[in-house]
């Protein structure tokens, strides 16, 4: 199946993000624990987390919620996505670990060397270039940080979605990344989703 990518992937309507929120919360909270997983299982107890294409907010509360010490900030281009994740962290009683801040994949507001972990799920097939996305990655994390990227894989199951439809192949994924400056990469797929993460230390 030929990839048909989407014409805009940010939410520009406070009732569509809502929705978004609310159906989406519980299949996120799922999501979340093999984010989560993979981070203990690194080590990471503490420090400073991204989550790029925050949305309404899930990952980056479920990660402050299950990980206290960490202080985790959500990316997003969408002022009305962005409100709806900043109350999403108030009523989880999480506000003061996790911020909220509007800016691009492909060209992220912070300093270099500023995160000791980065994760994002389901945005990657929403960027014009991935490749700039993970280059920014790279800039961003801290010398010992790590990533763990998730995003749906292309495949037949694209008849009953576009996001599926718009998503890459392992292939093409691993194409991107070897045009990128992301370092330690490694990618693992399924039938449903395509993961990128950094490799297991020796």
């Amino acid at each position: 199946m030929k990839r048909n990518p989407l014409e805009c992937g940010v939410f520009e309507d406070e009732e569509t993000a809502r929705k978004y929120s609310r159906e989406s919360e519980k299949w996120m909270e799922n999501i979340a624990k093999s984010f989560i997983s993979v981070a203990k299982k690194w080590g990471i107890t503490n420090g400073r987390v991204l989550d790029v294409g925050t949305g309404p907010g899930s990952l980056a509360i479920e990660f402050a919620k299950k990980i206290p010490n960490t202080k985790v900030v959500g990316l997003d281009l969408s002022d009305v996505v962005l409100a709806v994740a900043s109350e999403n962290a108030r009523r989880n009683e999480v506000a003061s670990r996790v911020s909220f801040k509007k800016g691009n994949a492909e060209d992220m507001p912070f300093d270099d060397d500023t995160f000791d972990l980065v994760i994002s799920s389901n945005t990657l097939h929403l960027l014009e270039d991935p490749v700039q996305m993970f280059n920014e990655v790279q800039r961003v994390l801290t010398c010992e940080g790590r990533f763990f990227i998730s995003d749906f894989r292309r495949s037949l199951l694209g008849i009953f979605t576009v996001h599926i439809r718009a998503s890459y192949s392992s292939k093409e994924v691993r194409d991107l990344l070897n045009k990128s400056e992301l370092q330690n990469w490694e990618v693992k797929d399924s039938f449903f989703w395509l993961t990128i993460l950094s490799k297991e230390k020796e």
